[in-house]
């Protein structure tokens, strides 16, 4: 950015030397009067875009400042440069005036961008893949092309290459333009060299066991071949060991030296420790050891604190009150002691981390009431709850997490529907009716008043009819009103903008409270008697006994949409093919030239693309995307999957197997089987392929040859398969 910004300013000073210390160059000469004054600057009476050669690319540009027929301006001049450099299409701007009749022509002279497209690997051997090795480089598809970026690509590569034990690796760039389509394939050359090799290994040993059995975890010795996987499989072998034995906070790091490339050797600091020797014990109640792991967070973190007890804790007992112990307390203590070998000396430290629990009795809940709704159905509410009661065999589902939990759901949706004051209060009664171990739990629901709209302005919609709007949104007059409503609107606006190419649309919404007089309050509280989710029809006087909702002052609602420009593709530019034919890949494409570069269009191009089965990966990006000019160019890049596939395997049969002398008899036959299976993908480059299995045995053979064609007669719905036996 640092070295566009520069070229703009040179551009910019080109045309002050231009347009004034070369006036025979630059600009007309003012017309001087008999008094010698002189009169206004030159007309423009011509504006153009042309490259360094002379192609003329635009000769009547938009979106600048100055315009045919005004006078020459140099600081309106200053301003189209800029505004030409933020689309993103040009560099070195340059600004020359000539002299014509009737005026001046201003000529904008440009070198077109290029942007990045392709990045191909030749010549690595794995690992790195040669994907992972592109994606190290983070030269992005689409973004404008500068060799700096490149530079700082190939060292990253290089680095990549080196944790890869590729420490000798040479690595070349080679740019292939392709002027037509703006666009800059990277084609990068390896040499990989010989993979270092591992020199001495220095281990720090600070845990009680011995060196050979930490370095057998390892699996790395002197003069094996080192890579990033196999250092990293061997820290975790020796921390998975160290866990096995109680050191939970057990650690393995291994750091490499300083690289010997006379010997092609890399020395390895190992570094092992193993913390505390941790035992979990529990008392109390009974849990496998495999479900105790499971509960107390402590094993899956690897780490110790008060945090992890604490939810381990709140485990533990949710798990005893879903087993109908409800009053179940579960506390723990934490003690630290020393270790002593057999001869007395110190080996370490041991954590004893004890959980004790106090079950109580067994509960059964035998009922579950909720009180105070009068805008929900009561059976409505029930179905949202995740405790219920006993039954014949069972105690029901009951825990405080859960209670909390149902409370939390009754009070959102009161929220979301308007009573922005609602409050749910859960009361446990023990010992129902006199009954031991009988749980009764109440919801004590306070609705409050409910607030609603009473208008809705929806401002700054310029590519949708308010209608258009109106039919994603929920919050209309007469509606509940609620933050949580708000926000579906907006993330439902902004989802039609983003699907019609307003990649920058945004949203903000006002509410003010307004005051209704008293008799449209009434009416308004008299038509909200029954909730929306009583769809039945009700008797009159049933109708009457509903006491009506108390309505809270109603909310004005004004939405302010920016929609900003509206991105449309100007074309679509495939790359990255071999065998695939251009057609099959245009024809899964859903994205079409000259219409908004929708969302929607992307996602469905890219299945369409992976679900021919041919491709490893596919890349849809608009070209230039920080660019100020609206027409992208969109860049479609595949990259094909090995055609030929190779699949072997081997097992035992057996068959029961018709007897040769005896129409009525049998006999049972045991063999090993083989099976091998080839198949070349994108046989024709229209997607289709081929493939050979066969399976054999003394027992019986079977050769298989099938051929499958997706999308037949270009129609998604129809496939062709063929197969011979």
């Amino acid at each position: 950015m640092k070295s566009g910004w520069a070229n703009e300013w040179r551009g910019i000073f080109a045309l002050a030397l231009l347009t004034g210390a070369a006036p025979t160059r630059a600009q007309a000469p003012r017309v001087t009067s008999v008094t010698g004054v002189a009169e206004e600057e030159p007309k423009i009476v011509a504006i153009r875009i042309v490259k360094e050669d002379g192609q003329i690319l635009s000769d009547w540009p938009s979106g600048i400042a100055v315009e045919t027929g005004k006078t020459l301006d140099r600081g309106k001049i200053a301003d189209s440069l800029r505004a030409l450099y933020r689309t993103g299409d040009y560099a070195d701007l340059r600004a020359v005036v000539t002299p014509v009749a009737d005026g001046v022509r201003l000529d904008f002279l440009v070198r077109e961008n290029l942007f990045f497209n392709q990045v191909r690997i030749e010549g690595l051997t794995a690992p790195p893949s040669d994907a992972s090795a592109a994606a190290a480089m983070q030269l992005t598809l689409g973004q404008a092309y500068r060799q700096a970026a490149v530079n700082e690509g190939l060292e990253r590569l290089r680095e990549t290459l080196r944790e890869e034990g590729l420490y000798q690796a040479e690595v070349s760039a080679e740019t292939v333009p392709h002027l037509e389509a703006h666009q800059m394939d990277i084609v990068v050359r390896v040499k990989p060299g010989p993979r270092a090799r591992v020199g001495i290994i220095q281990l720090k040993n600070g845990t009680e066991y011995r060196d050979t059995e930490i370095l057998s975890r390892l699996k790395m010795k002197a003069g094996g071949e080192i890579t990033s996987a196999k250092l990293q499989r061997g820290t975790d072998r020796i921390r998975k060991f160290l866990v096995k034995k109680g050191h939970l906070s057990g650690r393995a790091a291994a750091r490499r030296g300083n690289y010997d490339a006379a010997k092609n050797t890399i020395p390895l600091d190992l570094d092992v420790t193993e913390g505390p020797r941790v035992q979990v014990t529990l008392k109390g109640a009974k849990f496998s050891k495999g479900e105790l792991k499971k509960l107390i967070p402590i094993y899956q973190e690897g780490a110790i604190d008060a945090d992890l007890l604490e939810e381990g804790k709140r485990n533990i007992r949710e798990r005893l009150e879903r087993q109908a112990y409800f009053d179940a307390e579960v506390n723990y203590t934490t003690e630290t002691h020393e270790v002593k070998s057999d001869h007395g000396a110190v080996r370490g430290t041991e954590e004893i981390i004890t959980y004790t629990v106090e079950r109580g009795d067994r509960h059964k809940l035998v009922g579950i009431k909720i009180t105070g709704n009068r805008y929900f159905d009561t059976e409505l509410l029930r179905s949202r709850l995740q405790v219920f009661g006993g039954a014949f065999g069972s105690a029901g589902r009951f825990s405080r997490r859960l209670v909390d939990s149902d409370v939390q759901s009754m009070r959102t949706l009161y929220q979301a529907n308007g009573f922005l004051d609602a409050t749910v209060e859960q009361q446990t009664e023990d010992n129902y009716k006199g009954k031991e171990g009988d749980l009764f739990i109440r919801f004590v629901i306070q609705e409050g008043k409910q607030t609603r709209v009473a208008s809705l302005a929806i401002q700054g919609n310029q590519a949708f009819k308010e209608d258009e709007l109106l039919g994603v949104v929920g919050s209309t007059p007469g509606q509940p009103y609620s933050d949580f409503g708000v926000t579906t609107d907006r993330d439902n606006i902004l989802a039609l903008y983003f699907n019609e190419g307003f990649p920058e649309a945004s949203f903000t919404a006002t509410a003010e409270r307004v005051t209704l007089d008293p008799a449209a309050q009434k009416a308004d509280a008299g038509r909200n008697t029954v909730s929306p989710q009583k769809k039945e029809k009700k008797e009159p006087a049933e109708k009457d006994s509903t006491p009506a909702i108390e309505q809270a002052e109603a909310v004005r609602l004004v939405y302010h949409i920016r929609e900003g420009p509206q991105t449309r593709v100007r074309r679509i530019l495939i790359g990255g093919y071999k065998h695939t034919r251009p057609g099959v890949i245009r024809r899964e494409v859903h994205i079409k030239a000259k219409q908004p570069l929708r969302e929607g269009d992307v996602v469905e191009s890219q299945r369409r693309l992976y679900n021919l089965g041919v491709f490893n990966r596919v890349t849809i990006e608009p070209q230039n995307p920080s660019g100020t000019n609206p027409e992208k160019d969109i860049a479609v890049l595949v990259e094909e999957a090995k055609r030929y596939t190779v699949a072997y395997g081997g097992g035992f049969e057996v068959q029961r197997l018709a007897s040769t002398t005896s129409p009525t008899g049998a006999q049972i036959q045991a063999a090993p089987r083989g099976i091998l299976e080839v198949s070349k993908l994108n046989l024709t480059g229209r997607g289709d392929s081929l493939s050979f299995k066969l399976r054999g045995s003394t027992l019986q053979g079977r050769a298989l040859l099938g051929y499958s064609a997706p999308n037949t007669f270009a129609n998604p719905h129809f496939s062709f398969q063929a197969t011979a036996f």
